[in-house]
């Protein structure tokens, strides 16, 4: 490997190989005779020519920054059998499901799959926690390559598939896992203006046994697993016509297949270490802080469906609006108050804010005799100073006029939401909540803290207040996709990021366990399922999320 040392070190995964011993440091005046990767090439690797090439020779790769091609010295390289590799899609988490643009590992380990050493490109990938999902990306085209004779015939696998009619790749652009994250997000706000010929299956069941007979689903389903590492891709063009919901069986045979199991064993055998596992939980604020230093309100997408979701949050933006929300609320001097715990920067409160402004300002001009209603008391906390105080800012922008009150607090301690609660205030004194909201928040707790967190907001709810909830679902496509040193706990469906962050997956009855020991009544919990496509290569993946409504008894 050349490195042009355009990028940083510590993130280069060809410097990494470097370091397990599996490639080799080229010097930038260092001759190299066998097959070299380069993006200046003009033939395009074939199996049958250049096989014998890599025997003898190698195979390497230049290392440099994609965005800075133009400006890289490459007649330095003393080489003269470049190649171009054909059209593959990224998996890295820099460039992913960008098509060409791949990192030294992904392009070393195509080499060595398309010459005909598939065992050798996963011993590559295998140091990678997303190296599994290259091959998951790529496994149709990667396997075609490697049958053709000629550059001639990788070329035509290549054309064939860029010029296959296909409407559902062509309306999509290549996304990154934030923009997955954000098609659901507008998924769920378009839901209603979604046509029956969409290529997106959606259900929401509220028990394994729900049953539908209206749906009818024609889908081409390939479950992936290698033996050296598990891992689960749907590889589908997915056509539904749905006159209902789809029923429970239907997407329990996608979501749950055989294989999933060996992914999960294969996890659970290659866990987190004690002393690490300690250490996560005990760093779990300074993560946090971390991940909004670097990442800002970049990373994550203002979520605009959750009036649709959760018709209780209705009367906070449209206090005249036709509700079946036992929420007491009425115009005049009471407010409706609501927490958001883990509010993170915004992105659940803003659009709320952003909506009661707007229909504040259509009702002022409104000719209709309706009485003024004060504005919503908002409040939110998370465990991180720097969300917090981006928080601050965020909603100052909204309107001058709306008061939030946001404090830093740590759920997992007892205690500690109603203490803080009433330590952020200066004026009024609002001790218990008409609406709390948990959005994606008890995932990223230790699991014994998560009955703490949800006695702590039992604990500042009004007796007939509500909790809404959602998070991830057991066996999401997100789960699926951890790969070795992730998992925490051999029980438990615990997991650790890469930049220290916790996640979680639930379980419909063991959230309803978990609401009723804190204290609270489930109104309802229920699975939402989602299928994603994801761009060219036509990746059908299922979400599974988890939505539950919980309310605080009168009586307790």
């Amino acid at each position: 490997m050349w490195d042009f040392e355009q990028c940083d070190r510590r993130r280069c995964s060809g410097r990494k190989l470097v370091r397990f011993g599996l490639t080799k440091l080229l010097r930038l005046n260092e001759g190299f005779g066998g097959v070299v990767l380069s993006p200046t090439a003009s033939v395009v690797l074939s199996p049958a020519n250049d096989r014998e090439l890599m025997v003898n020779g190698g195979l390497a790769v230049v290392d440099c920054s994609w965005a800075q091609l133009e400006n890289t010295a490459f007649r330095k390289l003393k080489y003269k059998h470049g190649r171009l590799l054909p059209y593959l899609i990224a998996a890295n988490p820099v460039k992913y499901g960008q098509p060409f643009q791949l990192s030294c590992v992904e392009a070393l380990a195509a080499g060595l799959y398309i010459i005909g050493e598939p065992d050798q490109a996963i011993e590559l990938l295998d140091k990678f926690s997303w190296g599994h999902s290259f091959l998951a990306l790529n496994e149709q085209l990667l396997d075609a390559y490697s049958k053709c004779s000629s550059s001639s015939d990788v070329l035509s696998v290549q054309g064939e598939f860029m010029d296959e009619p296909n409407e559902s790749q062509k309306s999509l652009a290549s996304q990154s896992y934030s923009d997955i994250y954000a098609q659901l997000d507008k998924e769920l706000t378009d839901r209603d203006d979604s046509e029956s010929t969409s290529s997106e299956c959606q259900s929401r069941i509220s028990s394994p046994e729900f049953n539908s007979e209206n749906a009818i689903v024609d889908a081409t389903c390939k479950y992936i697993f290698c033996s050296k590492f598990g891992y689960v891709a749907v590889l589908t063009l997915c056509s539904c016509t749905t006159s209902g919901d789809l029923s429970a069986t239907d997407l329990s045979d996608l979501q749950r297949p055989s294989c999933i199991q060996r992914i999960l064993d294969k996890q659970v055998a290659t866990m987190v270490d004690q002393f690490n596992r300690v250490k996560l939980i005990y760093e779990a604020g300074k993560n946090w802080d971390r991940f909004y230093n670097r990442n800002g309100t970049r990373f994550f997408k203002d979520r605009h469906w959750t009036t649709r979701e959760f018709s209780d949050l209705l009367q906070l933006c449209c206090p005249h609006a036709h509700s079946q929300v036992n929420v007491d609320i009425s115009c005049g001097t009471n407010s409706l108050s609501i927490l958001e715990v883990g509010c993170g920067v915004g992105n659940f409160l803003l659009p709320l804010l952003e909506e009661f402004v707007l229909r504040k300002d259509a009702d002022s001009k409104s000719q209709e005799d309706r009485p003024i209603c004060a504005p919503p008391l908002v409040f939110a906390c998370d465990i991180s100073e720097r969300a917090v105080r981006i928080v601050r800012e965020r909603v100052l922008s909204v309107s001058p006029c709306l008061l939030c009150t946001a404090f830093v607090c740590d759920v997992s301690q007892p205690g500690s939401l109603q203490h803080a609660l009433i330590q952020a205030q200066s004026g009024s004194n609002v001790t218990e909540m008409d609406l709390v909201t948990l959005i994606f928040v008890l995932s990223a707790l230790n699991p014994p803290d998560m009955i703490t967190c949800l006695k702590n907001v039992a604990s500042v709810l009004k007796p007939g207040g509500r909790l809404l909830f959602r998070d991830y679902g057991l066996h999401d496509y997100a789960q699926l996709r951890f790969g070795r040193g992730t998992r925490l706990l051999a029980e438990l469906p615990s997991y650790a990021r890469q930049d220290g962050t916790l996640s979680y997956f639930f379980e419909v009855n063991e959230l309803k366990s978990m609401l009723t020991e804190s204290g609270l009544e489930t109104v309802h919990c229920e699975y939402v399922h989602r299928r994603t496509s994801n761009v060219a290569e036509r990746l059908s993946v299922q979400r599974v999320f988890l939505q539950a409504v919980a309310i605080r008894p009168a009586d307790s």
